[in-house]
């Protein structure tokens, strides 16, 4: 692998190389790495509502069209108020036609349906929606109204929509460095004058200080180093100099809000994340991956007020 790979985003994540999420493994621990990418054993990666919600905002923000191959939107009760639901809602109806209501749901609907009955029932409008859905991921109507907001928000932010118009999106790049490793990142999106690395962020904070400490709890501006020098050892001095985050609130009244970061602060993620190749290094070199005690005896750290 190397340069710009036509991959999806599974392609992407199944394909060899380091990536920031990698590293963010290793920060937590040696040990927490090799659990989680070279044990035999390790069990598979457990599917999270989040990350379908998550993926489906991004496909809505970035690639238009693409959001209906793996989502569909869930059945919404609230869209058939008249609909008979509960099981007393049903043996109502079955008493006001003289039926004897016995049975579980489904014997109770069927005799409702035997006797000619040709109204709503929302057990059958749900069992007609999910046959429409064709083995896509459902997305909750609730989360979905809350995602096209976010799309509406975006768009009509005075710098977000522009940032990304005519931009580039869902992009792999490879490139191995000096030391031999394979480093890889998969970008949201590039503007379209080619110098900017854009970033989308589902928050709940957009402000300086509240998406600043989300920054840094999630690593953001390690993410930002890796991606523009893996750029720059591709495209040099065409490649992209700044990374801009699009962090755009998940719910009422869906706050957007565009972060820039300053030199400074990629710095401090590119000597993050130098730190922690080169100890990856030795560990794939040694083969030992020690755990949060970094292979010595500790001395706790108690808490102040102790």
């Amino acid at each position: 692998m190397h340069g710009l790979q036509n991959l999806t985003n599974e392609q992407y994540h199944a394909a060899a190389g380091i990536s920031k999420s990698k590293l963010d493994a290793f920060a937590i621990s040696p040990l927490n790495y090799w659990d989680q990418h070279i044990n035999p054993d390790r069990e598979p990666r457990e599917y999270k509502h989040c990350f379908a919600v998550g993926d489906g905002t991004h496909k809505l923000v970035l690639e238009p069209g693409t959001f209906e191959q793996t989502y569909a939107v869930g059945f919404d009760k609230s869209n058939y108020p008249t609909a008979l639901n509960t099981t007393d809602q049903i043996k109502v109806a079955l008493n006001e036609r003289g039926i004897a209501a016995r049975g579980s749901k489904p014997e109770l609907i069927r005799a409702l349906k035997n006797d000619g009955y040709n109204g709503l029932i929302m057990a059958d409008l749900e069992q007609q929606h999910n046959e429409t859905m064709k083995g896509r991921i459902a997305i909750p109507a609730a989360d979905y109204k809350n995602m096209t907001s976010m799309l509406k928000a975006i768009n009509n932010h005075h710098t977000a929509g522009g940032l990304l118009e005519g931009a580039t999106t869902e992009e792999s790049f490879f490139v191995t460095d000096s030391n031999g490793v394979l480093r890889k990142c998969r970008t949201d999106a590039i503007s379209a004058n080619g110098r900017v690395v854009i970033d989308l962020k589902s928050t709940d904070d957009v402000s300086e200080f509240g998406f600043g400490r989300t920054i840094a709890k999630y690593r953001y501006h390690v993410q930002a180093a890796w991606y523009l020098d893996i750029l720059k050892m591709l495209y040099g001095s065409d490649a992209p100099d700044t990374f801009a985050f699009i962090p755009a609130q998940k719910m009422r009244p869906y706050d957007v809000a565009v972060h820039v970061l300053t030199e400074a602060q990629i710095e401090i993620g590119r000597q993050c994340y130098m730190r922690e190749l080169d100890r990856l290094i030795e560990c794939q070199q040694t083969n030992v991956w020690h755990g949060k005690d970094g292979g010595i005896i500790l001395v706790p750290s108690l808490p102040n007020w102790l």
